[in-house]
């Protein structure tokens, strides 16, 4: 569901606000989702480097303090899944 461009004019019910944002926020679990898997396509120092990366985010000033602690918390979520990452043996 999105706001009709159209017609700008016609205003959103509440109803329809509460499940655009109900929307954005599964669409926005998928690629969190989607991002933290990232960390089993990447070798180790990629992941470092990202990792370390979002970790510097989380501490630019210009960001605000709520999208500092989501780069800290997804920094932490990709290192929680380097950490488990498990190799499959080589079968030959």
């Amino acid at each position: 569901m999105a706001p009709n461009k159209g017609k700008p004019e016609e205003v959103m019910t509440f109803g329809e606000l509460i499940a655009l944002i109900a929307d954005q926020k599964r669409r926005l679990n998928v690629l969190e989702i989607a991002f933290s898997y990232l960390a089993f396509s990447l070798d180790d120092k990629a992941n470092h480097l990202l990792i370390h990366s979002l970790k510097l985010e989380a501490q630019n000033q210009s960001r605000d303090a709520e999208t500092q602690k989501h780069f800290a918390h997804l920094a932490t979520e990709l290192e929680s899944h380097t950490r488990h990452q498990i190799i499959p043996p080589v079968i030959e």
